[in-house]
């Protein structure tokens, strides 16, 4: 074991900037609160009651601009050997290395705190004691969590970008921005933005704009749309300024709307 550390949502926002590790593992659990982690080259969502594993050489960034403080225990962990996969990974580079506990939550907790308290008894077996509680962890979670490799946690990832897009589609009429997206579903403007458009190609505000002009076109191709006034359609589908329907409606069309 290199180090273990415990963190409380009382303690306000802990700042740890984008970095990485060399040699070491991390296994950071999350005990209050949520919010969202940067791992890779993806934002992930995490919440009390997931696991978080950061592979050695692997980037990661625990504070995104929402500074929402989350409590976490950590243990940072060297010298892991794994069959199939590379030295110093607990899991395959390409999964989803957050991964919800579910009912081995409490267990977890348990193990990875007793860590914590040995360590900072201050004990002379204390290392030594701390070094067999890792062990049991990593065993504990290779054998009764890692067998789900984090199906579970892609398919809570895309369920919630599915709601966010049936929630836009439901409601393209009404005024919309990304800060409220974001305090909706309990997530960073930023995570909404990036992974809205790594999953569907366009930016949330791009595909409510794209949704706002469909809508118009059928209307305006309508024998009730035919007769209703420009500017009525353009309130109506949620536009609320004319000029910048026009100049949407040109820019993406290639013609006005009247």
């Amino acid at each position: 074991m290199a180090y273990v550390s415990q963190v409380s949502e009382s303690n306000g926002p802990f700042v740890r900037f984008m970095h990485m590790h060399p040699q070491t593992v991390e296994l950071i659990l999350i005990t209050e609160g949520d919010g969202e982690y940067f791992i890779g080259d993806r934002i992930y969502p995490v919440r009390k009651g997931d696991l978080v594993i950061y592979n050695s050489q692997v980037v990661h960034d625990e504070y995104l601009e929402s500074g929402r403080p989350i409590g976490t225990i950590c243990c940072g962990i060297n010298n892991i050997s794994c069959p199939g996969l590379r030295e110093n990974a607990l899991i395959p580079d390409d999964i989803v290395p957050v991964i919800p506990l579910y009912h081995h939550y409490a267990t977890v907790e348990k193990l990875m705190s007793s860590v914590f308290t040995v360590i900072n008894q201050h004990a002379v077996e204390g290392p030594a004691m701390a070094q067999l509680l890792t062990q049991v962890v990593l065993k504990y979670i290779e054998g009764n969590v890692l067998l789900r490799t984090g199906n579970d946690a892609i398919q809570r990832h895309e369920n919630l970008l599915d709601s966010i897009k049936s929630y836009i589609d439901r409601n393209f009429y009404e005024p919309i921005r990304l800060d409220t997206l974001a305090t909706k579903f309990n997530v960073s403007p930023y995570y909404v933005s990036h992974e809205f458009k790594r999953r569907y190609g366009y930016s949330p505000m791009d595909y409510l704009i794209k949704r706002r002009l469909g809508e118009a076109q059928s209307l305006l191709t309508t024998d009730e749309g035919g007769r209703e006034k420009i500017t009525s359609i353009a309130y109506r589908v949620g536009f609320s300024n004319l000029s910048h329907f026009q100049n949407y409606f040109k820019n993406k069309v290639g013609k006005t709307p009247g």
